[in-house]
């Protein structure tokens, strides 16, 4: 996930953050051509930077709808100091519980600050879209009276919203007086009031102060035509349809359709999400009931026409859909098939949903995946023997990983993955409480590796469910040290939470650098880099390695993270006792063919003591 509001700032000594919005670009203008501001959080604790981030991009968010809206005139220091009072706010509770003053854990603070935004993020979601549908009822009505007045004014501007904000208000003035009439004609003494529907345009000119019908100034009731009940009839079928099962918008199918996943990670949440606002973005938030198949399989064609890292690159990143798909960029800049099916998945798993709740009769986008030109397994190569002793060759590695530059994470990130198959942000993201003992079979504790998510570490997230477990530590690596290596790190510096704390989060992992090092930098200088070969290869090469010996393919899949394709076993029973697995699969990864052929990975073992004491932190 990308985290542009939240902004690191170093100093010689620390890090800090701040707060950063964009002005969205309709509302540029309007802040005298100002593109985006920051706010410090220079007293908010690391742990909380996020959360606090996000909390100040909701009210934010919400401060430029009210804004282009019309319900708010604020200038850009007035959004500020909104911002820092929530900040403030913040920090002051944080306080309280650090020094014991409040009653609650830090850890349940966190826990119900999450919740509370999440049900605030709804409650204000429905709001919006509860209007967002009437607001497209009334845009077509604005627009069309506007036309007949040869009058031009840009929709979306903040003028336009504006004037539609009055419109909807003299809409539900009608509405009211329209209700009241026909509440009133039913009474026998009413009959021959006369009122009609020029006494309605003299209360709106009064009512809204906008002069509108000059030209009924002087006027009596007995002049004008008497509505009658049937227009009002006919304006109450016309809100009746609105509330319709079929006239639910796709924003609002989307919350429903997410709320119910509960069984899912936050980083699927949010790829899900963020793909389904893909249709709002193609389409509009029209009501469900409106799609139909030729417009699926244009969103299809589009899909397709997306260019890569389009969240990641400067020149993609502040473009809405239909402008990417214009820019037309070149095939091999585009998504992959797998992307775009990946993508199409969950639309069609959106659609299918929609379907069973009676939101649409058919699921366009069944069957509309692209076929694939390679199989799964050969998206990515496995290393060979002859590969991964290059890699692991003592004057490579030793010299290529910085180690004696304290670049611990270039060092041991390739070594873990190698001996367990874990991925790598799973790595990257360990906490140095994640390296525990667990009992077995046997009376002596195992070390393992403790992988899962953590409701009060916001940055820690798993791929799938399936990815939580226990990973027992190969012995090639406590031989090089890796226990001590903790420990020293654990004595050298007493408030060092993460294992590789030098790695910064980045669009929601810490992989960027140890990614960008292997990949980029080692493999090409090897020779060995190619489009299938990745650190991820390391992952392909445990598992592939366990296959060639006739490892069961179910502890495979326990040590990797993968679900086991039986929803029983799935479902039921608890992962493998950590002496079962150890013994099955972690100690069987050996990569050697015989005792005087192997790759020698002692000799890439290393002095910690010296190393870590010799750092100035």
């Amino acid at each position: 996930m990308t985290y542009t509001h939240l902004v690191p700032k170093r100093s010689k000594s620390s890090i800090h953050f701040h707060f950063r919005s964009k002005i969205p670009k309709d509302l540029i203008s309007y802040f005298n051509e100002t593109k985006q501001f920051q706010i410090s959080l220079n007293n908010v604790r690391n742990r909380e930077t996020l959360l606090v981030s996000l909390r100040l991009k909701s009210i934010v968010q919400q401060l430029y709808s009210d804004i282009r809206s019309g319900m708010k005139n604020l200038t850009l220091e007035d959004i500020k100091e909104i911002l820092r009072i929530e900040v403030r706010k913040s920090i002051l509770y944080s306080h309280q519980v650090s020094e014991e003053t409040n009653k609650h854990s830090e850890s349940g603070f966190i826990k119900g600050l999450e919740y509370i935004l999440d049900l605030e993020k709804k409650l204000q979601q429905k709001v919006n879209n509860d209007l967002g549908g009437y607001r497209k009822e009334i845009d077509v009505k604005l627009e069309g009276i506007l036309q007949s007045l040869d009058i031009q004014v840009e929709k979306g501007s903040v003028d336009f919203k504006k004037l539609r904000n009055r419109f909807i208000d003299l809409y539900l003035l009608r509405t009211s007086w329209m209700r009241e009439l026909i509440s009133l004609s039913r009474i026998p003494s009413f009959k021959n009031t006369g009122r009609s529907d020029d006494d309605f345009r003299r209360e709106v000119d009064e009512k809204l102060n906008m002069n509108l019908f000059p030209e009924l100034v002087g006027q009596t009731q007995s002049q004008v035509q008497q509505v009658t009940v049937n227009q009002e009839v006919h304006t109450d079928q016309e809100v009746s349809s609105l509330s319709k099962h079929q006239s639910t918008s796709i924003s609002v199918g989307i919350d429903k359709f997410v709320g119910e996943k509960s069984n899912i990670t936050n980083k699927s949440v949010w790829e899900i999400r963020h793909t389904l606002d893909l249709l709002i973005q193609e389409f509009g938030d029209i009501s469900l009931g409106k799609l139909n198949r030729e417009m699926c399989v244009k969103f299809k064609d589009d899909l397709q026409k997306l260019p890569k890292n389009r969240t990641k690159l400067p020149q993609y990143r502040d473009l809405d859909f239909h402008e990417l798909v214009k820019l037309n960029v070149v095939e091999k800049d585009r998504i992959s098939r797998t992307t775009v099916n990946n993508n199409l998945g969950y639309v069609s798993s959106f659609m299918k949903w929609c379907v069973i709740n009676g939101y649409v009769d058919i699921n366009f986008f069944e069957g509309m995946r692209l076929k694939k030109l390679i199989r799964v397994r050969d998206e990515r190569d496995r290393f060979e023997e002859k590969e991964l002793k290059q890699i692991f060759q003592k004057q490579n590695y030793i010299e290529f990983t910085e180690v004696e530059k304290q670049k611990y994470e270039y060092y041991w990130c390739p070594l873990i993955s190698l001996f367990s198959g874990m991925r790598l942000n799973e790595i990257c993201s360990l906490y140095l409480d994640n390296i525990i003992q667990v009992k077995g079979n046997h009376r002596e504790k195992r070390w393992c590796f403790n992988i899962l998510e953590e409701p009060d570490r916001p940055d820690k997230h798993l791929k799938t469910l399936s990815s939580r477990r226990i990973v027992p530590i190969h012995d090639i690596l406590i031989d090089l040290n890796f226990l001590e290596f903790v420990e020293l790190l654990k004595q050298r510096h007493k408030n060092r939470q993460r294992l590789f704390q030098e790695l910064k989060l980045s669009e929601g992992s810490y992989i960027r650098n140890v990614s960008r090092f292997f990949n980029r930098r080692y493999l090409t200088k090897l020779g060995l880099k190619t489009e299938r070969k990745t650190f991820h290869s390391l992952r392909h090469t445990v598992i592939d390695h366990l296959k060639q010996q006739g490892i069961d393919v179910s502890f495979i899949n326990e040590l990797v993270g993968h679900s086991s394709g039986n929803i029983d076993l799935d479902r039921y029973g608890k992962g493998y006792n950590s002496d079962i697995l150890y013994n099955k699969c972690v100690k069987k990864i050996l990569y050697q063919t015989s005792q005087n052929r192997g790759i020698d990975f002692m000799s890439l073992k290393i002095d910690w003591k010296k190393i870590i004491t010799t750092r100035v932190w």
